[in-house]
């Protein structure tokens, strides 16, 4: 609906309404009499089942009944109904047709007085929400459990009961000329990095979409360009997660309707990082190089392989070469690698959506087609298989983390040249990756950072983490080029 102004005539602006939502039949409208005599004719608008009736009928409803006892006040009837008569901590008005229809939509109800080209805005949604529960897609051994959830109001709620501060910040916009989300940005105003928040904001002012399909469009824009197939920004699920983040000096947007945050910036070294690495004293040296050897082994693997079976395989001493290299198997070891990561990526993708009831059959019946049979046959070289199993477990270490796009790109990528150029062209493939890296931003911070460009005091939380109470005392900067 155009954004004209409210009509004095109330059944006027009552069949204004019920156009725009085409006469919907969960839009409720009641005509009720107030004042002396019933001299004021008011209409109550709202969408059944998304509001919250009892709130209506208790503070509204049934206050506007009673005879008004403010005959010998001066305000208007609207004046009197605010401040005398309905009991919300929070009522506003307008005096357009758009914000009427926004509000109705957003679970509020509206009141309307024949003979006033004002409307009353009253909170009252009711939004059916799961539960809180625990994250599934980042659980870890030690540590808060606590997930988001699909309402924003909600986990800003959880995200105040960790930050106890008035420093914590929230911004709150609209996308969508269509259907409009409410999406958040986060920040802790002494701590964020103020050239990030003000790109944060820059990028997301540039965004004009009629309705929000996924938080992937929010992603797509904070990214910004050129493209790649590496993630600019990262997600969690994790309370922990969004507030350690905060403290980082980061921002963090969250989206009405998903249970993600989107944090920015998101560097590399960040992907090796993991929830509990905070909460758990092993591994603080380790745990994080192992999980970059795992992406090292997940990109690097099949085409080492195949580089050894094509150009170096007299090279090896002959037992060696007769056991790891295929000599009987009908397909060429290119081919063999080729068709098991197809597989593997087949049956990764049918377990995510197959109902759980089917997952076993289909495990069943994977590892009878790619494993014993098929090695029995002489398809494939069992060296193979271990190959491609050792690489589909170090990608499954970093999936959680947003690495799979760059391992199965890079994977692909890396196996085709090594099918042709043998090392030679992994090593000119592997300088030319760590130069397109360097030139990666995430909203305005080098991508590979704090290592380039070097920056020593930020390596205290990069490979290694560093004491708990060093990390709290110190500050993080995000190099700026």
């Amino acid at each position: 609906m155009p954004n004209i102004e409210i009509q004095k005539c109330l059944k006027e602006n009552i069949i204004n309404i019920k156009n725009t939502f085409h006469d919907t039949s969960d839009l409720i409208v009641r005509n009720i009499k107030v004042g002396f005599e019933g001299s004021f004719e008011i209409g109550i608008v709202y969408l059944d089942g998304i509001i919250d009736l009892d709130i209506i009928q208790n503070y509204v409803v049934k206050p506007l009944l009673e005879q008004f006892k403010t005959a010998g006040f001066e305000e208007s009837i609207i004046d009197q109904i605010i401040e005398r008569i309905i009991e919300s901590a929070d009522v506003k008005t307008t005096t357009q047709y758009k914000e009427l229809t926004d509000a109705i939509v957003q679970g509020n109800t509206v009141l309307l007085i024949n003979g006033y080209r004002k409307g009353i805005i009253i909170p009252s949604p009711n939004w059916v929400e799961r539960s809180i529960e625990a994250a599934i897609g980042e659980r870890t051994a030690r540590g808060p459990q606590i997930g988001l959830t699909e309402k924003m109001k909600t986990n800003i709620n959880l995200i105040r009961s960790s930050l106890k501060t008035p420093d914590f910040c929230v911004e709150t916009v609209e996308f969508g000329s269509f259907s409009p989300t409410s999406v958040s940005v986060l920040y802790i105003e002494d701590i964020v990095d103020k050239r990030i928040l003000k790109e944060v904001k820059k990028r997301l002012k540039s965004l004009t979409i009629k309705y929000v399909l996924s938080e992937r469009v929010l992603e797509d824009v904070l990214e910004g360009k050129p493209k790649s197939f590496f993630p600019r920004v990262r997600h969690s699920e994790r309370i922990d997660g969004v507030v350690s983040s905060l403290f980082e000096g980061r921002v963090v947007v969250i989206v009405d309707g998903y249970p993600f945050a989107i944090i920015a910036p998101a560097l590399f070294i960040d992907f090796m990082h993991a929830p509990d690495d905070y909460h758990i004293s092993m591994g603080r040296f380790t745990n994080r190089i192992m999980r970059l050897i795992a992406f090292i082994l997940a990109v690097y693997l099949p085409g080492v392989y195949i580089t050894i079976a094509n150009f170096h395989k007299d090279d090896l001493p002959g037992k060696i070469s007769k056991a790891i290299i295929s000599k009987d198997e009908l397909l060429p070891t290119f081919w063999e690698i080729f068709i098991l990561l197809f597989l593997i990526r087949m049956l990764v993708d049918v377990a995510f959506r197959l109902p759980k009831s089917g997952v076993i059959l289909v495990s069943l019946i994977g590892t009878i087609v790619i494993g014993e049979t098929a090695v029995t046959a002489k398809l494939i070289h069992p060296v193979s298989l271990i190959v491609i199993g050792i690489t589909a477990l170090s990608s499954f270490l970093g999936a959680n983390r947003g690495l799979v796009a760059p391992d199965a790109t890079l994977r692909m990528l890396f196996l085709i040249i090594a099918n042709f150029f043998g090392f030679n062209g992994l090593i000119i493939a592997t300088t030319i990756l760590i130069i397109y890296m360097v030139s990666l931003k995430s909203v305005g911070v080098p991508y590979l950072s704090p290592l380039i460009p070097f920056k020593m005091q930020e390596l205290k939380d990069t490979f290694y983490r560093e004491d708990l109470q060093k990390l709290i005392k110190s500050k993080h900067t995000y190099t700026r080029r």
